[in-house]
């Protein structure tokens, strides 16, 4: 009815939910008006309707959708998951085998199948594999959930989320919104930004955070590793197979796995400079060095490079999320020990949370543990 502000909120309310809807205008003495009380016995609009089954006025439909009795209209909502999967690293993959195996409608939506693993060579610390290739273990993970039929959108970035109310709403780039009644956020991590004059400028011309991506392009070249954990030993170890000269570089004494430090101190292509901070990256179209200033004498020295690859850390991919669920000082969603966040129905696991020892056999276990726990809450809502 024009000028009736429950009806306009009722529309706002269904556009805002992604719910597709048709408007029947109705004025006191109408023949609309006259099929509004016969269908409903109501005369004050707004009156919702499924077909011919009333569901109410803008307060009915509200209650509907925040117990979750609106996904029961099948009119309403096409597709109902039992549970959202955010994320197809091993956490989101380990998360989504238990699903599986607990018949539940899952769909997981990720931008690629693998996670930071697909960046790594090899692993010599999963349980059963003395070595495995990272690529070879990816695909393991993949058949093994791929046996239950599940249902993917890979390629496809959650660029919004609504986790109000028990049916949690999720939104791709593509435009397409998802409804579920549990979620789980297995993101992972992304590599940290040196933040320095130089580096953003000259990402792909010849700045990388990725050797075992991008080793292969330095062939013969004289090349600088920026970190001093094991992600910059591994780095170096990469680029010890095929370039010229290696200089690592660390604002501390290095930190990472002892045989992993032995293994690259004993290079000869290696040269190590610690307590050394990166002040710039130097190049136009492509790097040409890399300006390094001691933390001791204040001494500033160039290194002439073709490439810097950058290892000093990751973010969490928590963004998302980072003004709905609670996170620490460095943005990992703070979960319980059954993966919870904090709002029901809303799970966290792997790399994105507070969990310690970030490794992809913990990151597995929580995916198993973050299902597990989705389970036990959807049967305690029947």
């Amino acid at each position: 009815m024009e000028g009736c502000p429950f009806c306009i909120k009722a529309k706002s309310f269904l556009m805002e939910k992604g719910i597709r809807f048709s408007e029947i205008k109705v004025h006191p003495g109408s023949k609309e008006w006259a099929q509004m009380q016969q269908k409903t016995g109501m005369r004050i609009p707004p009156q919702i309707l499924d077909g011919d089954e009333p569901i109410g006025n803008y307060s009915d439909l509200v209650n509907a959708y925040a117990t979750g009795k609106l996904t029961e209209k099948p009119g309403l909502i096409s597709t109902l998951y039992d549970v959202i999967i955010i994320g197809g690293g091993p956490a989101g993959l380990s998360a989504a085998l238990y699903a599986a195996r607990k018949i539940l409608k899952t769909l997981l939506i990720s931008q690629d199948i693998g996670g930071q693993v697909i960046y790594t060579y090899d692993l010599n610390n999963y349980l059963g594999f003395s070595q495995i290739e990272a690529a070879d273990l990816i695909a393991k993970f993949k058949e093994h959930v791929e046996k239950y039929g599940l249902e993917k959108q890979v390629g496809k970035k959650v660029t919004s989320l609504d986790l109000t109310g028990k049916i949690k709403k999720v939104t791709s780039d593509d435009g397409k919104t998802y409804f579920s009644k549990s979620l789980i956020i297995a993101t992972g991590k992304r590599p940290r930004p040196l933040n320095v004059p130089g580096e953003r400028e000259l990402i792909g011309k010849g700045v990388a955070y990725c050797s075992t991506c991008d080793a292969p392009l330095f062939g013969g070249a004289d090349v600088a590793v920026i970190g001093g954990g094991n992600s910059a030993l591994e780095a170096v170890l990469d680029l010890d197979k095929v370039a010229n000269k290696i200089y690592m570089v660390s604002l501390t004494e290095l930190t990472g796995d002892p045989i992993t430090m032995d293994k690259v101190k004993k290079s000869s292509k290696v040269k190590i400079y610690t307590q050394y901070d990166v002040t710039r990256i130097i190049g136009s179209s492509s790097v040409e060095g890399v300006e390094i200033k001691s933390l001791n004498t204040g001494e500033i020295q160039k290194l002439d490079v073709e490439g810097v690859f950058i290892e000093i850390g990751l973010l969490p991919n928590s963004d998302l999320v980072i003004d709905i669920l609670s996170t620490n000082k460095f943005g990992e969603i703070l979960i319980d020990n059954m993966c919870k966040t904090g709002i029901a129905g809303v799970f966290a696991c792997g790399d994105v949370t507070n969990v310690p020892f970030k490794q992809v056999i913990i990151a597995a276990g929580d995916g198993a543990k973050a299902s597990l726990a989705a389970y036990n809450y959807l049967i305690s809502q029947r």
